[in-house]
């Protein structure tokens, strides 16, 4: 489906260039797509190509604002072509995993890691073109951040002529899906060449993770259809029907073509230049039509200048035609409504829709059914859920090739001869040639559920860590925690957690053929120091409690900031600032600035900061004595 991108897509902007002298308009862009016929996509690379490589082994050259890697997932400022994310060994866990955007399995697409400064995705200059032409420059774009994840910034691309901004997608959504986003313009007077660039708009941060595919530009025309009269197949000697072109415009060029290949290769037909063309082909079979369209006669000699019109098949069947089939003992044919079952030759006619007849000669012979043995295998899924249980075939005798490997309805196309299922109960089949045959139900069972423990609810003292030690019955391909904040590692199956208040910490493990379970911990968090400070020493050098001594856990206070003692009048008489904290700390030796201390009863106070950062103060009195 195409789409116009957020909010302004729904407007029509309307842009001027203006050349260096006399300041004349040099094109028109406005943002919407075309709504008539394309031609074909002048960016020949717009879709990246395909390969069996999951990765494109090279660098393709194609984003000067960023680096090509071969290591996946690509980092910030860089991007790599790929054919399917899901075979990639690791995967950020807040991106999706996903295909390129086409019917190709082996089809490329861009992956891009945008996340900081802005840079050029694709660019290309064209040349050759026809000016007072309309053009559309489009490309498939993806957010691909998950749905439900937050935090995350929005792609947002634009889309540049000559290097001036045209037309910006807006804000991609985070919804999973491919979106079309693009815009038209007619070429000015006399422009012939123009430069077409796809740059990186959003802001840096967290998010703005993309891909991109079949970037287009391509020529936009009127609507142009195809009609034929009379309609249906055509019997072969018949009056052969004529085709007529619908074109949304009054003026213009155009040049009929045939394609015997269902549309790989077309051929002009000579002299098929007018509005009407009658078919006139003498042999059966299904031949294929369009039209080439241009404003001008010069413009549709030129490739870059002309659209496509839609397509007709026309199928001309031969009036008379010979089916040789052999069939196994105990099958049938079906001719015209009938069906036979044994050796010997059969007519019926057909009745065309023009109303001309054809003759139709079954020549059918019957065959014994063999003693065809099939020998079927099976795995089970990996895990409950999974579509990774099989259905092998080990070997088949009474027969020989070529035959068909079937489960239920679906063939199996050669030269495989094994089958990815999930759990159930399967037909599996062997047929030969004729239809003769072997099958064997077969139940594929299921694999155990992912199970996943992570450690019982406990309470940790503020500044120390636990370790999250979680265990899987089944081998982990992904896991992921949430949230990730004071956690080692937020996507290894087991890390070290240290947080500085109570939190629940939820994990989510995924195996490779995507089996999820989930479980949590709670931590609570014991926020009061752990601290000991004595109320009585002894400064007599009797080598036994002479100190102030103070004891702490070095993770829990993490430093001492300042310690004063002061006397009985509130006198400074020791001050000491900026301790590090390794478990024990002498803070006073009981002498004062004008000599030991005498017997008495003394005021501190002590600083210290927490590890969480947060700043406390204890205050007492300790006991001197002799």
């Amino acid at each position: 489906m195409r789409e116009a991108g957020q909010g302004r897509l729904m407007a029509i902007l309307i842009w001027h260039l203006s050349i260096l002298l006399g300041g004349q308009p040099v094109l028109t862009a406005q943002a919407t797509l075309c709504t008539g016929n394309l031609g074909e996509n002048i960016f020949t690379t717009g879709d990246f190509g395909s390969g069996s490589a999951v990765v494109f082994p090279t660098n393709p050259g194609l984003a000067p604002g960023f680096i090509y890697t071969l290591q996946v997932p690509p980092d910030d400022g860089e991007y790599t072509l790929t054919n399917d994310m899901s075979k990639w060994s690791f995967v950020f866990p807040t991106w999706i995993r996903i295909g390129d955007n086409s019917p190709d399995p082996n089809g490329y697409m861009m992956v891009v890691n945008a996340s900081y400064s802005p840079g050029i995705f694709y660019e290309q200059i064209i040349d050759n073109l026809c000016d007072n032409t309309l053009y559309e420059f489009s490309s498939d774009i993806i957010n691909l951040i998950s749905k439900g994840t937050t935090g995350h910034i929005l792609p947002n691309v634009s889309f540049l002529i000559d290097d001036v901004t045209v037309y910006t997608s807006g804000q991609i959504p985070q919804d999973e899906k491919w979106h079309t986003y693009g815009f038209t313009f007619t070429s000015g007077p006399g422009q012939n060449s123009i430069k077409l660039t796809l740059r990186n708009n959003a802001p840096g941060g967290i998010g703005n993770d993309l891909a991109i595919d079949n970037i287009s530009f391509r020529a936009c025309g009127p609507t142009s259809s195809i009609s034929i009269f009379p309609a249906g197949k055509i019997c072969e000697n018949s009056l052969f029907p004529i085709l007529t072109a619908h074109i949304d415009a009054d003026t213009g060029a155009l040049q009929w073509q045939t394609s015997l290949d269902a549309g790989l290769i077309w051929s002009d037909i000579v002299g098929g230049n007018n509005l009407t063309y009658q078919i006139n082909l003498l042999s059966a079979g299904i031949y294929y039509f369009r039209y080439l369209y241009s404003n001008t006669t010069s413009n549709l000699m030129n490739s870059k200048c002309r659209i496509v019109s839609d397509t007709i098949r026309v199928e001309i069947v031969p009036v008379e035609f010979l089916i040789e089939k052999t069939i196994c003992e105990g099958l049938t044919f079906n001719l015209g409504g009938v069906e036979y079952g044994t050796t010997g030759i059969y007519q019926d006619q057909l009745i065309a829709s023009n109303g001309c007849d054809s003759l139709v000669t079954l020549d059918l012979m019957i065959v014994p059914d063999p003693p065809i043995v099939a020998d079927f295998t099976f795995t089970a899924t990996s895990c409950q859920g999974a579509d990774d249980g099989s259905i092998s075939v080990l070997s088949v005798s009474g027969t020989r090739p070529p035959f068909t490997f079937q489960i239920n309805d679906s063939i199996i196309p050669p030269p495989a001869t094994s089958v990815m299922l999930s759990a159930g109960t399967y037909t599996a089949w062997i047929l030969d040639e004729y239809g003769c045959f072997d099958k064997e139900e077969i139940f594929v069972p299921d694999g155990p559920p992912l199970t996943i423990h992570t450690v019982d609810d406990t309470t940790i003292v503020l500044g120390h860590s636990i370790l999250l030690n979680t265990t899987s019955n089944l081998p982990i391909w992904m896991s992921t925690w949430n949230p990730p904040d004071g956690l080692v590692c937020f996507n290894c199956l087991s890390t070290l957690a240290t947080p500085f208040d109570e939190q629940t910490y939820v994990i989510t493990a995924e195996t490779e053929s995507g089996c999820v379970d989930i479980d949590s911990v709670t931590i609570r968090v014991d926020r009061d120091p752990v601290i000991y400070i004595p109320n009585v020493f002894s400064p007599n050098n009797d080598q036994i409690n002479d100190f102030f001594e103070i004891s702490s856990d070095p993770l829990n206070v993490t430093s001492i900031d300042q310690v004063i003692i002061f006397d009985r009048w509130g006198g400074i008489i020791s001050e000491k600032a900026k301790l590090f904290n390794e478990g024990k700390l002498k803070l006073w030796d009981g002498t004062t600035p004008v000599g030991p201390a005498n017997p008495g009863v003394y005021v501190y106070m002590i600083k210290y900061t927490m590890a969480d950062g947060s700043k406390r103060i204890s205050k007492g009195d300790v006991t001197v004595v002799k």
